[in-house]
């Protein structure tokens, strides 16, 4: 059975809800549309456990989007 990856788990990380829910938004969109996966994950995984995994992994932060945002 799969871990389940819990909120504060990622609020661990990402301290802030508001910044942690643009965050993912954001990455589970890039992934979605082709983005290459940063972390270890299963091919059965969801676009969403995927993003939570590099979030937990800190493979993604708030300031990579942060730049993204800002260069688009």
């Amino acid at each position: 059975m799969k871990k389940m990856i819990t909120y504060d788990e990622l609020l661990d990380v990402i301290p802030n809800k508001y910044i942690l829910t643009i965050t993912a938004g954001k990455r589970a969109r890039d992934l979605g549309k082709g983005a290459v996966v940063l972390t270890k994950t299963s091919k059965k995984d969801s676009v969403i456990r995927k993003t939570f995994k590099e979030i937990l992994d800190k493979k993604i932060t708030f300031a990579d989007i942060e730049e993204e945002i800002i260069n688009d």
